[in-house]
């Protein structure tokens, strides 16, 4: 008597019909159907990616030059001009000159 094992392993070696087309139309051209194809994304922005946010810090311009001495000397004594030449405010014209340069003013 086969042991019920013996069933189960001669049953899972039995192959599937797969041979049979499940399309009649296919079995007339003689090829499997084919899956349809994916939806193809469209061809605006998507095509040239984001950068990511590390690339974007590095995009950094380069610094500009410090200003020199005489640039800021310079711009210390037309502010000095245009503020009523008041004596004694050397330090704040300095400065003053100093901060416009470094911002670009």
């Amino acid at each position: 008597m086969p042991s019920k094992r013996d069933s189960t392993a001669a049953s899972s070696r039995e192959a599937p019909e797969t041979d049979k087309p499940s399309d009649p139309s296919s079995a007339l051209h003689g090829h499997a159907t084919r899956p349809a194809p994916a939806p193809r994304s469209s061809r605006g922005a998507s095509v040239i990616p984001a950068p990511r946010k590390a690339e974007v810090h590095r995009l950094v311009a380069a610094p500009r030059p410090l200003p020199t001495r005489e640039q800021v000397a310079a711009r210390a004594y037309e502010i000095w001009m245009n503020g009523g030449c008041i004596p004694g405010r050397d330090a704040e014209n300095w400065l003053q000159a100093e901060l416009e340069l470094l911002a670009g003013c």
